[in-house]
């Protein structure tokens, strides 16, 4: 009788457990370093080794409401979660799945959820306007709109995740934003 992971890896089947980046860096948009809002660096650390802590904006997020369309909104800078050491992982990726750890005080958004291969941002951008504290992006056969993705790509210290987050467009708000873990599985 086979057991169940037996079968898993016979079907090459097999999923990574939930790994965090070894490495996270931000930048700003091009232009826009005065007015995007940057992420406390000093606690990337608990990011990268989850504890009681949290990796913070350095400022708030605003939306306020003006008439008729000339809202004044923010966005942070971008992480790049980089350094993946991933364990058994499959011969061949038929997923990506992101779980994002976060308080977004009900009022910000996702403006960029994007994998990064080679350094580069690649794919759809899976960014939603729910403002839920864990979010589970792609799947086991979501491969996030990326062709020819291969294991090579995945153990390259360059793999991993661009964020950004946005005020929401529909909520006036003065609020940061927290990420307490950002979390890769490959199926």
């Amino acid at each position: 009788m086979l057991t169940a992971h037996f079968k898993k890896w016979l079907n090459n089947d097999m999923t990574t457990i939930w790994t965090s980046p070894t490495i996270i860096d931000q930048y700003a948009e091009s232009g826009a370093e005065l007015v995007h809002i940057p992420w406390n660096n000093s606690q990337f650390d608990a990011v990268i080794s989850p504890d009681s802590t949290s990796l913070g904006t350095q400022g708030v997020l605003t939306h306020i409401s003006k008439s008729p369309r000339v809202d004044e909104t923010n966005k942070t800078y971008f992480l790049s979660a980089n350094g993946y050491n991933f364990n058994d992982l499959p011969n061949i990726v038929s997923g990506i799945t992101l779980r994002l750890t976060t308080n977004r005080y009900g009022r910000i958004s996702d403006d960029t959820i994007q994998i990064i291969v080679n350094g580069e941002p690649a794919g759809e951008n899976l960014a939603s306007k729910s403002v839920d504290p864990i979010k589970i992006y792609g799947g086991v056969n979501d491969l996030w709109g990326i062709d020819n993705l291969s294991v090579s790509d995945l153990q390259n210290s360059n793999f991993g995740v661009l964020i950004r987050f946005k005020s929401h467009p529909h909520y006036p708000h003065k609020d940061g934003a927290n990420i307490y873990a950002i979390e890769l599985q490959i199926h």
